[in-house]
């Protein structure tokens, strides 16, 4: 699976490397040093960067959480213009529908990249329930949720299935 998981990686490149550049930011932030900044390599960190584990469980959530939530909203803002244009107005003009095309790649590269490494998951998850204080497990519990099981989503390459499954409905209703 690795192969294909690296491959889908250096297709969606875009997504992955901003991806890589909000890890950073949140290490930089959180007083973490950082390892290895090369985001696309042919390893299970793709389009992410090596550091040190968090040590604390607010740390451990915000380099899960951040990135996740950066690229998902940059994805969903940056699909809103071609699907529109695509699917409901129907632009046909070359230029217009190349410019829509390749917004809506970039978009999808973005939610496809949009969660954090299982490593930096299992790490969240030990911070968090064993570390963490009641009010900590209750308040990261939804978002905790999302990233495990994105992360491991992700690994598999079964965001990329969804985004193609997406495509594949949206061209199909319209």
């Amino acid at each position: 699976m690795t192969g294909l998981y690296v491959f889908t990686k250096f297709l969606t490149f875009p997504g992955a490397l901003v991806r890589a550049l909000w890890e950073q930011i949140v290490c930089r932030i959180c007083g973490v040093p950082v390892e290895d900044t090369r985001a696309l390599r042919s390893d299970e960190l793709c389009s992410h960067i090596e550091h040190e584990l968090m040590p604390r469980s607010r740390g451990a959530f915000a380099v899960c959480f951040v990135p996740a939530f950066m690229n998902g909203l940059l994805a969903f803002l940056l699909a809103i213009s071609p699907t529109l244009g695509l699917f409901v107005f129907e632009m046909t003009g070359i230029p217009g529908m190349i410019v829509n095309i390749f917004a809506y790649w970039f978009a999808c590269s973005l939610f496809i990249n949009s969660y954090p490494s299982v490593e930096d998951a299992l790490n969240m998850r030990e911070k968090v329930y064993h570390e963490g204080t009641i009010l900590q497990k209750i308040v990261y519990a939804p978002g905790f949720f999302f990233l495990f099981i994105g992360a491991y989503l992700e690994r598999y390459c079964i965001t990329t299935l969804i985004a193609i499954a997406g495509t594949i409905l949206l061209i199909v209703k319209f």
